[in-house]
């Protein structure tokens, strides 16, 4: 019978859980949730949403700040390699011979040491059908754990009755608020000044995909240093294109 999982965060005494940017909250939240579930309890959790929304950055903030060995799964990975993976991010040094015996490693190792684990990129294990290992990890460890994938990995994980029904909270991803855009600006544009109203712009043009609302401010960054302007907004900006993702056809001259 595992011990209760009692956490090692990586916090200074008296800051609050709380994270710079939306999607930052929501994993801290989802990791908590698990963190602070009662005894008994399923520690599964899933983070998911659309790709470009930050839930990767979010994750990683998030294992920074619980301590949690992070893993981003792989398109060609097994049931070996993943194993492989988790053993090494948790210091195991000399990896067994077996999949059952690398397995009962990274147990052990977990209830000398409980950390939470976040897996990053999970759509990649359900493809390859390793999600039975994450289960076993769950069940003789009895730790927090976090996996990260795209919109339609809630759904997916209904596959395996007996791995779904351990899952103890879904968080879906937000789209990037005005507000996350002033953060992305003060964070990635500090060689010019740029309103608010472009910000406001940009977030509604890539409709809150972080990713891009970022590509568009450092390309808003490098025009105006290119044209010698100090301060631009969304007059300055004018009918300049918003990259949004849509492909851009050129017309043959």
């Amino acid at each position: 019978m595992t011990q209760p999982f009692q956490p090692q965060l990586a916090l200074e005494p008296g800051q609050p859980a709380q994270a710079h940017l939306t999607n930052m909250s929501v994993a801290l939240r989802t990791m908590l949730d698990c963190i602070e579930a009662p005894e008994g309890s399923p520690r599964l959790s899933v983070f998911y949403g659309p790709s470009g929304y930050g839930k990767s950055v979010a994750a990683a903030f998030c294992a920074g700040r619980f301590d949690a060995a992070f893993v981003e799964a792989k398109s060609v990975w097994a049931q070996r390699s993943i194993l492989e993976a988790i053993a090494l991010e948790l210091g195991v040094s000399r990896l067994a011979r077996t999949n059952p015996k690398i397995l009962q490693q990274i147990i052990d190792a977990l209830l000398h040491e409980p950390r939470p684990l976040i897996i990053d990129e999970m759509d990649h294990l359900v493809k390859k059908q390793s999600v039975e290992v994450i289960r076993d990890i769950h069940d003789g460890a009895g730790i927090p754990i976090m996996m990260i994938g795209e919109e339609a990995l809630p759904a997916k994980l209904k596959e395996w009755e007996r791995f779904d029904n351990r899952i103890l909270v879904a968080s879906a991803a937000h789209p990037a608020s005005l507000d996350d855009g002033l953060k992305l600006r003060d964070h990635y544009c500090a060689r010019v000044a740029i309103a608010d109203d472009l910000v406001a712009y940009f977030v509604a043009a890539t409709k809150g995909v972080t990713r891009r609302v970022v590509t568009n401010l450092q390309q808003a960054q490098r025009i105006a240093l290119e044209e010698g302007a100090d301060l631009i907004d969304r007059a300055w900006w004018g009918r300049r294109p918003v990259l949004t993702g849509d492909v851009q056809l050129r017309r043959a001259a």
